[in-house]
């Protein structure tokens, strides 16, 4: 066992690796600072890694490195570039990494948004690559590594290294310092050999995720093709169990954690009085009966997300279930995303003509002409990013949820839909694909690529007994009470020996 593995196996640390030195790295940034009118305003940025990471900074301290991606941005850091965050209510540092326009092109839009990110997601008609696009990233990896190691000079302190954006980042930081303790958590999916071979640098980036002590995943069936690929291109070399993989004399060690949610804070939100108010407004807004059920998807405009697919499945409902037809909407928002990329924005044009020929064809007006005229659609499509306590609102009136990825990590809408559900009468429809299906095993399980049979689990949804919905919704809502946001960041920390074990007295 090499020394750079000590700090995983006892809380006794060679360096003082107290909370304040825990050193958290995005490519994303949790807040973002622009110019509106001549007037500088800041904003919480959007996405799962931030609405998990962010409430532990804020309770735990210590500095978030990431990429100084608003406009406004060096306006409000120190000489060492660092601003300190939340800007309202200080509690932690963020130091910004500046990426030359080449790196943000390159490395970010190119390797890791048309590369890794597809492969990942197993859409391999999607892998655009370029051997430009791996230089720029390699250089982006680089740029990180420099100002996480300057971070280091000044004090040691522990680094946990976020997502696919990263990969060559523990590498590389090893490489300068090879006792630092490094963390990696792997957000999406990883994909099985008989995919990643076709990524030339597989080689490279395995072995810079085993220079890190931890490398931690979604489920075990990633962290099992994780295994898979190691063995099939590092060779002979690599020794492994389940939990730990050796390799060329160093021991990283594996963990599966599944992120989670604040399941206090969106129970409390979905019961306050404003969202009970915007439940009205909304219901006004789409010109809703009483008597219409509701489905909801709530999804970035990501090919992922299996927005299309999810859209066939709709019209094929109604095709089937024509009993439903002014009986049952379904509301999709879809949140803006990548739209600097012309993939993403000709995805984006397409799911908007899919829902308005839905429309047009099964859409229907009501006494037209009178004042109790009326207007039904089978799809409300609500595009643009919208307020936390309408988001609630929608969860909480939404009698169905429906993630159809067509693969996820996680994918934390299923779990804000279930800690939404006070009033417990919703049923949650989840792709065996993501994440959440291994843990919300109370969900409707479906194929996003079988929209027949998703039509047929909307209609199952629909005709559940509320005593069957009540009992299903109550036992997830108990399993994220117990597997929240906090529970999870914890067990992160005591994977990595930053935190006392299980049965020591709660950190406070």
């Amino acid at each position: 066992m090499s020394a750079s593995h000590a700090p995983l196996e006892a809380p006794e640390q060679e360096h003082d690796l107290s909370l304040s030195r825990l050193i958290v790295v995005s490519n994303r940034e949790p807040y973002e600072h622009r110019l509106v009118k001549d007037h500088l305003i800041w904003e919480r940025t959007s996405g799962g890694l931030i609405s998990a990471l962010d409430p532990m900074m804020r309770r735990l301290g210590g500095t978030w490195i990431a990429w100084g991606s608003g406009k406004a941005d060096r306006d409000v850091v120190d000489e060492d570039m660092v601003v300190e965050v939340p800007p309202d209510a200080p509690t932690y540092r963020l130091r910004r990494v500046w990426l030359e326009n080449g790196e943000v092109k390159g490395g970010y839009q190119g390797y890791a948004n048309q590369v890794l990110w597809p492969l990942c997601h197993l859409t391999l008609d999607r892998v655009a690559y370029r051997k430009a696009f791996w230089h720029a990233y390699q250089a982006m990896n680089a740029r990180f590594a420099d100002v996480v190691l300057g971070e280091l000079a000044d004090k040691p302190g522990f680094v946990w290294v976020h997502d696919f954006h990263l990969a060559l980042l523990p590498g590389l930081i090893k490489a300068s310092l090879p006792n630092q303790p490094v963390a990696i958590f792997w957000h999406t999916p990883w994909p099985g050999p008989d995919a990643f071979r076709i990524l030339p640098e597989r080689r490279e980036l395995l072995e810079s995720l085993l220079a890190a002590d931890l490398v931690m995943f979604q489920t075990q069936s990633f962290l099992h093709c994780f295994l898979e690929c190691a063995k099939e291109f590092l060779g002979t070399d690599v020794l492994s169990d389940e939990h730990h993989i050796e390799y060329k004399g160093r021991r990283t060690r594996l963990a599966v954690r599944p992120i989670s949610i604040n399941y206090h804070s969106w129970a409390e939100r979905a019961q306050s009085p404003q969202v009970t108010r915007a439940m009205d407004v909304l219901r006004n807004l789409h010109i809703f009966q009483p008597t219409v059920r509701i489905g909801l998807g709530v999804d970035r405009l990501d090919y992922t997300k299996g927005l299309l697919k999810r859209l066939w499945a709709i019209e094929a409902f109604f095709q089937q279930y024509p009993q439903y037809r002014g009986h049952f909407t379904f509301i999709q928002i879809a949140v803006p995303t990548r739209g600097d990329m012309e993939a993403y924005r000709s995805y984006r044009e397409l799911i908007r003509e899919t829902v308005n020929e839905i429309n047009m064809r099964y859409g229907t007006i009501s006494h037209p002409g009178s004042a109790q005229a009326s207007r039904w659609r089978p799809i409300e499509f609500r595009e643009g990013r919208i307020g936390m306590d309408t988001l609630a609102a929608y969860y909480r009136m939404a009698d169905l949820a429906l993630v159809s990825s067509v693969y996820d990590g996680m994918n934390l809408v299923a779990k804000e839909y279930v800690a939404s559900q006070v009033e417990e009468k919703g049923v949650l429809l989840v792709s065996h694909l993501a994440g959440a299906a291994e843990e919300m095993t109370d969900a409707l399980v479906i194929n996003p690529y079988d929209p027949e049979g998703v039509a047929d689990s909307i209609r199952q949804a629909l005709e559940m007994p509320f005593g069957e919905r009540r009992e299903r919704m109550r036992r997830m809502r108990a399993y994220l009470e117990a597997h929240d946001i906090r529970a999870w960041a914890d067990d992160c920390l005591r994977d990595a020996g930053i935190l006392p074990p299980q049965d020591s007295p709660a950190l406070e």
